[in-house]
């Protein structure tokens, strides 16, 4: 049926991706499952005076242990041998057992959960079924998603794939040829508590180092299954864990030493990014991702204006923060964010969905509402009260989950 009055195609692009500007303003738009802060500059947001022009040759964290442009700098090496990780790096991650050599300890000393060897076997077997379910079709994905993913990982990669429709499926890999090589970060310390994690990275021919959290909630290494993962941001780099022979510290619940309790980051995170903008935003280092998230809502708001309204609301999925201390008992805080992307139709006006929108609901016009809602997997670096400093934003992933309308 011809509509006889104003019909306004939603721009999902805009709305489901997060846009990035080059320098020379040319608009570039991420694909399915990358992280759309990951082709934004390395610049910082904006308080500490750093621009995006001269954010090419800044250093991100606290020491200088990488270029943004991924070039490693000889590399901070702590007493165990773990070596800081950048982003655009394959960095060691942590050299201290590399080699094989066994540490012996006492029954009052501090120690891994699991040894280095099988935790590496535990990466490769899980990230090989995730690598797997990218390429996968049918039944065979619905397998090695359960094999590899878990909650919130999991619902964004059945998104994606139900997305390929419209996106395009990722390339062919032949992991034969290309077997997944994982560099295991961080093993959780055996404290007598459950869940065992993993801290991994892995580093794709093309694109930023990803990070990938597993963990196993019965103590059994056939059990390890992701649960969170994300880009690394420009410019950003992994400070030092404890060797992994030793284990990494696993903050369960509270706020520990911390400056800030890591649910009440993430939080804070979601007011930062929340459109319309709020008053008295967190002075947080994102390397540009909150700024770009308000600026593509603004550019969608001032697009749609006089026929719809937009407003964002972005909340923590509480049960999936998770918090690794770093060496210096700093923290490393993962977590997922839900993002309500709601467009309120304008009497007298109606939206014309693209063919996203339409993988979750098919419908022709819709002339009350839309609703775009997003997965955002945020990781930040928090500092303790003894040694406190400007939160900061080592990675981040957003990806459409489900989206309706009326």
């Amino acid at each position: 049926m011809k509509l006889s009055r104003p019909t306004l195609a939603l721009a999902l692009s805009s709305a489901l991706f997060l846009s990035a500007c080059s320098g020379d303003g040319e608009v570039v738009e991420p694909t399915s499952g990358s992280s759309a802060a990951g082709a934004s500059q390395a610049s910082a947001d904006g308080a500490d005076g750093t621009t995006a022009a001269d954010a090419a040759t800044a250093t991100t964290g606290e020491d200088a242990g990488a270029t943004s442009d991924g070039t490693d700098v000889a590399g901070s090496t702590d007493a165990a041998g773990s070596t800081d990780v950048a982003a655009g790096t394959g960095g060691a991650g942590g050299t201290d057992d590399a080699a094989g050599t066994t540490v012996a300890m006492t029954a009052d000393e501090d120690r891994a959960a699991l040894p280095l060897a099988e935790a590496e076997e535990a990466a490769r077997t899980i990230l090989t079924a995730r690598m797997k379910a990218d390429q996968g079709d049918g039944r065979e994905i619905r397998d090695l998603q359960r094999a590899s993913l878990m909650e919130s990982a999991r619902t964004a990669h059945e998104a994606a794939d139900r997305l390929e429709s419209v996106t395009g499926e990722p390339a062919e890999v032949d992991l034969e040829e290309n077997p997944v090589e994982p560099n295991v970060l961080a093993i959780s310390r055996e404290d007598g508590e459950l869940p065992m994690f993993l801290l991994v990275q892995t580093v794709p021919e093309e694109g930023l180092p990803v990070l990938h959290l597993l963990e196993s909630r019965t103590g059994e290494t056939k059990d390890f299954r992701i649960s969170w993962e994300a880009p690394m941001l420009p410019g950003t780099e992994v400070p030092t864990f404890d060797a992994r022979s030793v284990g990494t510290p696993v903050l369960r619940s509270g706020k520990g030493d911390l400056q800030i309790a890591p649910r009440d980051l993430l939080k804070q995170l979601a007011v930062l990014v929340t459109y319309p903008t709020q008053e008295d935003l967190p002075d947080f280092r994102t390397h540009d991702y909150a700024p770009s998230v308000r600026r593509a809502a603004q550019e969608q708001a001032e697009a749609v204006g006089g026929r719809a309204t937009l407003q964002e609301k972005n909340w923590l999925v509480s049960d999936d923060t998770k918090t690794l201390l770093f060496e210096d008992g700093s923290a490393f805080v993962m977590g997922t964010l839900l993002r309500d992307t709601q467009f309120r139709v304008v009497d007298g006006n109606a939206l014309s969905p693209s063919d996203s929108f339409r993988v979750f609901q098919d419908s022709g016009t819709l002339e009350n509402e839309a609703v775009l809602r997003t997965s955002v997997f945020v990781g930040m670096r928090a500092g303790t009260e003894e040694n406190p400093f400007k939160p900061e934003m080592i990675a981040a992933r957003e990806q459409l989950v489900d989206a309706w309308g009326s």
